[in-house]
C-alpha cells in the first residue's frame, strides 16, 4: 500500500482529532512587576506605598496624588495622562472602602463595601452589574471609527471577570487560514517581546460560519459556485460542510455557505485595547485602518466580552452595503483554556496542518478521480 495514502488515512482517522481544532497560540506573560499578597492585605497596614499594589489596570500608583493617614488612605493608579485610572479611598473611621474608576475621561461604576471584604474583591464589584455601558458604547464609536471591526458591546446577562492586577479582557477574533496559524504566532510573539504592560494570551478554535451572499449585492463571483467554494477552501484551509445553496429570505435570494473556519482570538485587558489594535493594524493581521480598503464581513475581526460563549451559542452580524450576513457558531471546547495554554502549540499546529493536507489532497484525489470517469466514453461493443 502506498505510504503516503496510509499515513494520510491515519491523520484523517485520528480517534483525537477533535483535539487540533483548539490550540493554544501564546501566553503573553505581563512584565515582571513587585509581587503583592492579595490574600493577606490590610488597610490598617497600609503605611506607604509599598504596602499597596504597584500596578493596577491601567497603570502603576500614582505616589503625588497618594495621601495616608490617620483617617485612611486614598490612592489612584492611573496611565500617564490620567484620562483612565482606578481610585480606592479606606475611611479608618466607617471601616469602608470606596473603589471607582475612570477610562478616557469617562467616569465608569463605583461600589462602597466593608473592609472586611478581600481587596480583590472589592475591585471585582466594579463590574458586579456588568462592563460600564458607556465605556463600551465609547470603545465601539472610537474602534469602529478608525478600524474595518465589530466592536460587540455587553450586558448585565454576560459574565465579567476580573483579573489582578490587569482588569477586564476582551478577545479580537478572526479567521486564520491554517497554514497562516504560525506566521500569526511570530506577530504576537514579536508584539510580546516589545513587553507592553499587559499580558494578554492567544487561542485558536473552530466556529462554524454559515455565510449568506445576497444575490445582486455581493461581489459577483459569490454567485458562482465553484468560486465560493474555491474562495473559501483558499481562506480557511479547510473543505465546506457543502456547496452554497441558494435560499429565499426576507423577499430576497442569497447563497447560504456553510464553513468550518479556524478564528484565531486574541485575548487583551481592556486597557490595553487601544495599544494591541494600533500594534497589530501594523502587522500582516487583519486589523485595517479606514484609510485602506474594507474587508469582507465574513473576514472581518469581531471584538467581544470574554464571557460571550457561556450565554450565547451563536451571532450574527449584518452587512447590508456588502450584502453579506455571517452567523457565528460556538463549537463545545474539548479542553479548558486554563489546560490548553498549557499544551505544546508547535505540536498542535503541525497536527493541524497535516489534517489540512489530508483533506485536500484527498479532496484533489476525489475531483481527478470524477474527471477521470466523466472522460470515460462507454464501448460499443458488436459482433
Amino acid at each position: 500500500m502506498d505510504e503516503t495514502k496510509t499515513e494520510q488515512d491515519n491523520i484523517l482517522n485520528d480517534p483525537n482529532l477533535g483535539e487540533i481544532f483548539q490550540l493554544a497560540v501564546i501566553n503573553s506573560k505581563p512584565p515582571k512587576r513587585e509581587k503583592f499578597d492579595w490574600a493577606n492585605f490590610k488597610p490598617q497596614a497600609v503605611k506607604s506605598a509599598e504596602d499597596l499594589p504597584s500596578y493596577l489596570v491601567f497603570g502603576p500608583l500614582n505616589h503625588g496624588t497618594l495621601i495616608i493617614n490617620a483617617d485612611g488612605f486614598n490612592a489612584e493608579w492611573s496611565d500617564p495622562e490620567q484620562k483612565a485610572k482606578i481610585v480606592l479611598n479606606w475611611n479608618s473611621k466607617t471601616h469602608k472602602y470606596t473603589a471607582s474608576q475612570v477610562w478616557d475621561g469617562e467616569e465608569g461604576s463605583a461600589t462602597q463595601q466593608d473592609d472586611t471584604t478581600p481587596l480583590i474583591q472589592v475591585f471585582a464589584m466594579l463590574y458586579e452589574d456588568g462592563f460600564p455601558k458607556n465605556w463600551d458604547a465609547k470603545a465601539k464609536e472610537q474602534f469602529e471609527g478608525k478600524y474595518y471591526l465589530t466592536w460587540l458591546e455587553g450586558n448585565e446577562r454576560l459574565p465579567t471577570y476580573f483579573a489582578a492586577p490587569d482588569g477586564v479582557f476582551r478577545v479580537i477574533s478572526f479567521p486564520v487560514m491554517i497554514k497562516n496559524l504560525r506566521h500569526a504566532r511570530t506577530i504576537l510573539e514579536h508584539i510580546s517581546a516589545e513587553t507592553p504592560n499587559y499580558g494578554f494570551f492567544a487561542t485558536a478554535t473552530l466556529m462554524q460560519q454559515d455565510v449568506y451572499y445576497k444575490l445582486g449585492t455581493a461581489p459577483d463571483w459569490t454567485r458562482d459556485i465553484a468560486m465560493c467554494m474555491t474562495q473559501s477552501i483558499g481562506e480557511t484551509g479547510l473543505i465546506p460542510q457543502d456547496i452554497p445553496r441558494t435560499e429565499e429570505i426576507e423577499g430576497a435570494q442569497w447563497n447560504h455557505l456553510v464553513r468550518d473556519a479556524m478564528m484565531l482570538h486574541v485575548f487583551v485587558p481592556f486597557a490595553g485595547m487601544r495599544d494591541m489594535l494600533q500594534k497589530l493594524s501594523e502587522s500582516p493581521m487583519p486589523i485595517i485602518e479606514r484609510t485602506d480598503a474594507p474587508i469582507r464581513r465574513d473576514l472581518l475581526p469581531v471584538v467581544s466580552p470574554q464571557g460571550l460563549p457561556e450565554k450565547l451559542n451563536s451571532f450574527t452580524l449584518d452587512d447590508t452595503i456588502q450584502g453579506i450576513r455571517v452567523t457565528y457558531t460556538f463549537l463545545a471546547p474539548e479542553i479548558a483554556l486554563d489546560d490548553l495554554l498549557t499544551l505544546d502549540s508547535n505540536s498542535q499546529i503541525d497536527r493541524l496542518e497535516k489534517f489540512s493536507d489530508a483533506i485536500l489532497d484527498q479532496l484533489s484525489a476525489d475531483v481527478e478521480e470524477a474527471k477521470r470517469k466523466a472522460e470515460e466514453k462507454p464501448r460499443i461493443v458488436t459482433e
